[in-house]
């Protein structure tokens, strides 16, 4: 076994050598598949919160799709479609490339300057060039890492135009006074995470404000009141449920900054993200659809560019809410002594984000599969074995009420989050495209 690897690169040598000279081949069609991976370990062990991670996914998924555009008859640039994305590099049509190659080396030059962990994703980048250059005459081998780190150059570039940088360093929040607001809590009560985030540049939607939902409830103690019911839902659900919510409860997590504590020591635990979960679904569903290189790297995307508009929008309507999370709640009026299944995350209820987010993937991902059956195997590393749907909104569904389950949202969150993302959803698929 461990001489099929050269065997491999020296036939794969040769026929490419009787090759035209300007023919493009691809060696590896699901190679974004492994830089989704590599950019998901990143994310996990640089515990970033889910919008950051977002941003991450967002850009290196237009970087990869973007240098391959040029080499179809297909599919379209998203340039002119994507706010603020201009015309990018093209390739010289006299050079032969190698297109996987390509695609890695503008996903990989784009993560490795948005990460912390860089050398993560270098190492990853390094491990794969060896690779190809093992497999491929000299001159495709270099053509391909030049257009595709010029592609690369030019989306980091647009990147840094997004708003981000001037948002760090300026997330200082100042907790209202009042019922119904919200504030800190257990175990950490770590300040507000990301409450600029609204801030950032979208992808599609024109602003983080043009996606609307009902008001939440009004704050009410009195026990008769629908906010206090609501409240008491959540406690009655955690409080009776058997293990299977719980389970779900877990799986759905995704939260990568929670923690456990051992007397005075706090241990960050290692987790997936929204982003990083949806988007392995995705490419988990493509690679049994057997998608090649360029539905991959389309599917990628799109996915990631809505769930980026996602967490924008979500956010913008968190920090004007600025809602109250069941856990104080339920502390101060219903059992001083009650903690919610899951961590609750340090910003604001209203509206569930893991609810947008599903609901607009859901709506993306039926948009390209139908109604396909499937099971996800993200959770597996991290313990929590793997879960079978019978379609993608069935997925998002429970996603959605694991957050009922972990007893960190109020129904009303939940469904109007639902909602955000549906629309969400509904507006890429009619604002983008990507085919001719």
């Amino acid at each position: 076994m461990k001489y099929f690897l050269p065997l491999f690169s020296s036939l794969f040598f040769i026929a490419a050598c009787t090759q035209k000279s300007t023919e493009n081949i691809i060696i590896k069609h699901d190679v974004l598949t492994e830089c989704n991976i590599a950019i998901q370990n990143a994310v996990v062990v640089d515990r970033v919160p889910p919008p950051v991670a977002s941003r991450r996914y967002y850009y290196a998924g237009v970087a990869a799709y973007e240098s391959l555009v040029p080499f179809s008859q297909e599919f379209i640039s998203l340039s002119g479609q994507l706010i603020d994305l201009k015309e990018l590099p093209k390739p010289d049509t006299s050079l032969r490339y190698c297109l996987d190659l390509v695609a890695l080396c503008a996903h990989t030059y784009t993560s490795q300057k948005l990460v912390f962990q860089e050398d993560s994703i270098v190492n990853f980048r390094q491990r794969k060039l060896d690779f190809y250059k093992r497999s491929l005459p000299s001159k495709t081998f270099y053509n391909s890492i030049a257009y595709g780190d010029s592609v690369g150059a030019a989306i980091v570039k647009w990147a840094k135009t997004d708003n981000y940088g001037k948002t760090r360093g300026t997330d200082f929040y100042l907790v209202k006074q009042g019922d119904g607001k919200w504030e800190p809590t257990l175990p950490e009560f770590g300040d507000a995470l990301e409450p600029n985030w609204f801030k950032l540049r979208t992808a599609v939607v024109p602003t983080a404000a043009s996606i609307t939902i009902p008001k939440p409830e009004p704050f009410n103690k009195d026990k008769n009141s629908r906010f206090y019911k609501l409240a008491k839902q959540v406690y009655d659900q955690n409080k009776n449920q058997d293990s299977s919510y719980l389970d779900i409860a877990k799986y759905w997590d995704d939260n990568p900054n929670s923690t456990i504590h051992y007397g005075h020591a706090t241990i960050g635990v290692l987790r997936i993200s929204p982003p990083g979960h949806w988007l392995s679904i995705f490419s988990n569903v493509a690679k049994q659809k057997k998608y090649d290189l360029f539905k991959s790297a389309e599917g990628i995307a799109r996915l990631s560019a809505v769930i980026y508009d996602a967490f924008i929008i979500c956010w913008d309507t968190k920090y004007k809410t600025e809602y109250v999370r069941p856990e104080t709640v339920i502390r101060k009026y219903i059992d001083s002594s009650w903690t919610p299944a899951i961590q609750t995350p340090p910003f604001p209820e209203y509206p569930s984000a893991h609810s947008v987010v599903s609901s607009s993937s859901a709506t993306l991902l039926t948009s390209m599969f139908g109604e396909y059956a499937f099971t996800d195997s993200t959770q597996m590393e991290f313990g929590l074995g793997a879960r079978s749907f019978k379609n993608f909104r069935e997925a998002a569904n429970e996603a959605c009420m694991s957050r009922l389950y972990g007893g960190i949202h109020f129904i009303d969150g939940i469904e109007n989050g639902k909602l955000m993302g549906n629309m969400l959803g509904e507006y890429h698929l009619k604002h983008v495209k990507t085919r001719k």
